[in-house]
């Protein structure tokens, strides 16, 4: 084959070969875009579950203390340990349908044994002891699951809390505990100090 047919042959096959490897670029910019789109939208959505998340736990939290607090005022220690067996699972059941979500507080020194942690969130509580540990600041986590958005977070001791999970003898008088055992007997939940980790909001939001 003459030159004269070799040059505009070797012209054309780089112009397509060229052609092919913009395509090729270009599809392989659409592909990371697209993934970092996704990636981006995810992270959104976890963020937006996280804040609902925490919107639901401080709503139901500032309700239980609320009427803790009140029951405490006029009746003492003793009616408050009667509003928390008789009155803080309906007013959990009420926030529930509030925010249509399920809502849950677990621990892994329980107090109400209908309390007693699933295996995520035993895992989440084992995670969340191996971090105070290692000095770290727990934070809240959100995972999918099928039946829904699971968002977690942390529950601390207050000073106030002290009164009926904190040491018997010192904040927790012995005569508190008595009428505590009768209500639960096997109760585990107590020696805790200020800023301990007593429990965590388990919390199953709709997708």
């Amino acid at each position: 084959m003459t030159k004269k047919f070799i040059l505009p042959l070797v012209i054309i096959f780089t112009f397509f070969a060229s052609c092919k490897d913009n395509t090729d670029k270009k599809q392989e910019t659409k592909t990371i875009i697209s993934k970092e789109v996704k990636a981006k939208s995810k992270d959104t959505n976890k963020a937006d579950y996280a804040k609902r998340g925490k919107i639901i736990a401080q709503s139901t939290g500032k309700t239980l203390k609320g009427r803790l607090k009140s029951a405490i005022q006029k009746g003492g220690l003793k009616n408050g340990i009667n509003i928390c067996n008789n009155v803080a699972q309906k007013l959990m059941d009420s926030m529930s349908v509030v925010h249509n979500a399920k809502i849950k507080r677990t621990s892994l020194k329980l107090r109400n044994l209908d309390d007693a942690p699933n295996q995520e969130e035993l895992a989440i509580l084992s995670q969340y002891d191996r971090e105070i540990a290692q000095g770290k600041q727990i934070k809240p986590i959100v995972r999918k699951a099928k039946d829904g958005i699971h968002f977690f977070a942390p529950i601390f001791i207050e000073d106030v809390c002290l009164n009926c999970h904190g040491t018997i003898g010192k904040k927790l008088k012995a005569e508190t505990y008595k009428e505590i055992k009768k209500f639960y007997p096997k109760d585990e939940a107590i020696n805790y100090k200020k800023g301990d980790l007593r429990a965590i909001w388990s919390i199953t939001m709709k997708e």
